[in-house]
């Protein structure tokens, strides 16, 4: 049974559906059988069934419903459509995106997107998080993935601060224990339930050719390697330690920055910092053929070392809790509804009136002015 209670997402996201074009429902279907997902937009509860890999139902755009993982400093954010292998080794910018002008202009078409959670035995919090969108840029179609690891197994906090978020306070934590070992072995299914790809990817290798020496070493080198499917149809791949260093600029090798306060607080001294332990990749839709891509699987999580009594830890799939909890009890004004902002909370949104909004309200932005939204 599903650790939280399958919740209809739909009627709350209708303001960002006008942003996003999502279409669809929440129904399985063909390719169904992954099931423990949640989306909006495509079809399949895993957010992958076969109906939304191959048009969504006629939308061009979808949204993933993650939980929110703190840590990711300023440029955390949903996977975002838009976002290429091009951009593997950038520093995001602020809230995560990176190319959302030529999503909105129609340069990009998302044809799929969801998110699945991987669960611990008897853990309510997601040991592993993974989001992909299945979107076309530039003519070139592929499936963008990320993995987020729970910050309480293991962060990428190294050096002098390290006992601060958990470490071993006699030990701490090294740079060397995250280029050592670490990775995440994935298997990606397709829309016939058939295994892909099946794959580990390296998190960060020394001797790299970058400016910092540091770089994932993506399947094929490092802690990767390549199981099933054909290497040459993973595009790009990086990892939040990369990022880190070669996009944002952070090279010292003896300690990482600090978070800010508890909580994985936004650290002052480098705040595009990244303190979970994420893997993305890019791999092209080549490597699914006609069924197009469907599900994640994951079998276990591992770190070495990690923070708790074992290195690696057995997970199953299960529904993500919501981004934020439950919706709260609002009462919104006339013709307004509750949606999720990409913050990962709930804010009443509506139709501005005559071209203005209501007292305590103010125009979105984000969606060119369509909708008025609570003022933060």
């Amino acid at each position: 049974m599903a650790r939280w209670m399958a919740r209809s997402m739909l009627a709350s996201l209708a303001a960002l559906c006008g942003l996003y074009a999502c279409g669809g429902s929440s129904e399985g279907s063909a390719g169904g059988q992954a099931g423990n997902g949640s989306q909006v937009g495509g079809t399949g509860s895993s957010g992958s069934g076969s109906d939304g890999a191959n048009g969504n139902n006629g939308s061009s755009g979808s949204i993933t419903n993650a939980p929110v993982i703190p840590g990711g400093g300023v440029t955390a954010g949903p996977l975002q459509p838009g976002c290429g292998p091009e951009t593997a080794q950038e520093c995001a910018p602020p809230g995560g995106g990176c190319n959302s002008d030529a999503f909105l202009e129609g340069k990009v078409e998302v044809k799929d997107a969801g998110s699945t959670c991987f669960f611990g035995e008897d853990s309510d919090v997601p040991s592993a998080t993974v989001e992909h969108i299945t979107e076309v840029s530039a003519g070139e179609e592929y499936v963008h993935l990320r993995v987020i690891f729970d910050p309480d197994f293991v962060d990428t906090t190294y050096g002098e601060c390290s006992a601060e978020t958990g470490w071993n306070s006699k030990r701490g934590h090294t740079l060397k224990d995250l280029y050592k070992s670490d990775h995440v072995e994935l298997k990606l299914y397709d829309c016939d339930d058939e295994l892909a790809m099946h794959f580990k990817l390296d998190f960060i290798e020394d001797g790299m050719p970058t400016d910092c020496g540091y770089a994932s070493a993506g399947v094929t080198g490092g802690d990767g390697k390549m199981f099933v499917g054909d290497p040459d149809h993973v595009l790009a791949t990086t990892s939040s330690l990369d990022r880190n260093m070669n996009g944002c600029g952070y090279c010292d090798e003896e300690s990482s920055p600090c978070p800010g306060g508890e909580g994985y607080e936004v650290s002052p001294d480098a705040p595009e910092w990244d303190f979970r332990m994420v893997y993305e990749l890019w791999v092209s839709a080549e490597a699914f053929g006609s069924a197009g891509f469907c599900r994640p699987g994951i079998e276990y999580v591992h770190a070495s070392p990690a923070k708790g009594k074992s290195d690696t830890v057995l997970v199953e799939p299960d529904e993500c809790p919501p981004p934020d909890g439950p919706p709260p009890e609002e009462d919104c004004p006339p013709n307004y509804e509750l949606f999720l902002a990409s913050e990962g909370e709930y804010l009443c949104a509506g139709p501005p009136t005559n071209g203005e909004c209501p007292d305590g309200y103010e125009l979105d932005l984000e969606s060119e002015g369509a909708r008025c939204i609570e003022q933060r």
